[in-house]
């Protein structure tokens, strides 16, 4: 049975996943992306089963292909569908070397998958991998990007049939710290003013990490990789900016060292970013794959076939701010107050306008009249609603895209936050003026029966709202 604070959590991601879009996946009109069935490459959708769940898949080699180097490759987070890599699986077939890439699981979500099963699947792929005549048993491995890179060593812990691991843009920090940095970083270079980076970009990915529901964040990837035995090359980008890539290329030498691994290499590939596609600097990407990405990858694999390889590592590239430790929650980041306080105001506001409307119905005189403003109950009521509502749509989406869709700024500030500490700024001030006015008429004479009740039900909603905007860093200068 859930306990109340992983369901007050499940309450908030279902909120936010009713009401936002899914993540923008990559499409499979990639401009790197070309039709197989026009090239020199065969490809075969394939079926298997993991965990009990059918997966499906595509094979792609070049033509007449047999017996040659292959590999399956495990997606990034939100990356669905295999569509998102069929430029990677086409590269490396036409590199000579086989690639499986197949859907993820039915279900799958960030918040809810774990990398064990996710690990599960991929070594599900490989067994089918191995079987086909195109690849060679001995030479078959596995190939992760980004959170792949996190599952692929777990993968290969488990099952000796791996021959080798390529991991690509995969961090060595834990996966709420990498994405704390992540989400600093896109923010930073948006233009966003310092002071309001914590709230944006780090609270409410806070608040779902205490309920559980912020990932496989118990994943310990220097764990993971200290049991690799098998020959590894891990791919760094130089303009990576979703995984750190100076503090993770560090990392993995120090734990590979540690453990006397004497086959890997580390290799950083030039004006690349975080899906090794060609960019200056990690935001503004360019046509197709960074320079040498490719060959790097199929050289190496095919290069196998000779004997592990010497260990080899690349200078770290360069970070622009280090990774910042995540520390325990607080007890205001509690998911059930959250979830309690964002429903009290919710209702207090709603009250407020189902209230007038059945006073009308009924014929009775509003309360709004005489020395209270008109205009300021009724901002309380549809700002403050109006500012939960976007509050939790706009930091939702932060979360959901890793802040990568925030690329402007207007006053150190995105301008829908902008617009949304506008919005509180109106709604707290009418909040005072419909307390002062109806402490000098309502709630003096006869207000509970003239809509005192309602009134002052709406007040402690407002009352609320002031330090819950303020957490959220709504009423920061």
């Amino acid at each position: 049975m859930l306990s109340v604070r992983k369901s007050a959590g499940l309450l908030l991601l279902v909120a936010l996943l009713a009401l936002l879009q899914p993540v923008r996946q990559a499409a499979a009109t990639d401009p790197t992306a070309t039709d197989p069935t026009a090239t020199d490459l065969t490809a075969t959708d394939v079926s298997f089963t993991s965990d009990g769940r059918t997966l499906h898949g595509t094979l792609l080699a070049p033509a007449g292909a047999r017996g040659l180097p292959a590999m399956v490759l495990v997606a990034g987070s939100g990356s669905t569908s295999r569509a998102a890599y069929q430029p990677e699986a086409e590269a490396f077939a036409r590199a000579g070397v086989v690639t499986l890439v197949y859907d993820k699981r039915a279900g799958y979500s960030r918040a809810t998958t774990s990398f064990d099963d996710l690990a599960t699947d991929a070594l599900a792929a490989l067994d089918l991998l191995r079987r086909r005549p195109e690849a060679d048993p001995r030479q078959t491995g596995l190939w992760g990007h980004s959170q792949g890179g996190w599952v692929v060593p777990l993968a290969a812990a488990r099952a000796d049939t791996v021959a080798f691991l390529v991991t690509v843009g995969a961090g060595a920090l834990r996966p709420d710290r990498t994405q704390l940095w992540s989400n600093r970083a896109h923010l930073a270079h948006a233009g966003v003013a310092e002071r309001l980076i914590d709230p944006i970009g780090t609270r409410l990915s806070r608040v779902l990490m205490a309920a559980g529901l912020f990932g496989d964040t118990g994943n310990d990837p220097v764990a993971n990789l200290a049991r690799v035995r098998r020959p590894l090359l891990a791919v760094f980008a130089e303009h990576d900016r979703s995984t750190a890539p100076g503090e993770s290329l560090a990392i993995f030498r120090q734990t590979l060292e540690r453990g006397g691994h004497g086959h890997y290499t580390l290799k950083v590939v030039r004006d690349a970013d975080h899906d090794l596609r060609a960019s200056h600097d990690g935001f503004t990407r360019g046509s197709g794959f960074a320079p040498g990405y490719v060959d790097t990858v199929a050289s190496w694999v095919k290069g196998l076939a000779a004997g592990p390889p010497a260990v080899v590592a690349d200078p770290p590239p360069a970070q622009p701010f280090a990774s910042r430790p995540v520390a325990a929650p607080a007890w205001h980041e509690s998911p059930v107050l959250h979830v309690v306080v964002f429903a009290a105001m919710l209702a207090a506001f709603a009250c407020y306008g189902i209230g007038g409307a059945v006073r009308r119905v009924r014929g009775r005189a509003g309360d709004d009249r005489g020395t209270v403003a008109r205009w300021a109950p009724r901002v309380v009521a549809a700002g403050g609603t109006a500012v939960l509502v976007g509050t939790l749509l706009y930091l939702g989406s932060v979360v959901m895209t890793g802040a990568t869709e925030v690329d402007a700024a207007v006053l150190g500030r995105p301008p829908w936050w902008l617009a949304l500490q506008l919005l509180t700024a109106l709604t707290v001030v009418a909040g005072v003026v419909s307390a002062v006015g109806a402490q000098r008429s309502g709630f003096r004479r006869g207000g509970f029966r003239r809509g005192g009740f309602r009134r002052g039900v709406l007040l402690s909603g407002a009352l609320l709202l002031v330090p819950w905007a303020a957490y959220w860093g709504l009423l920061t200068p």
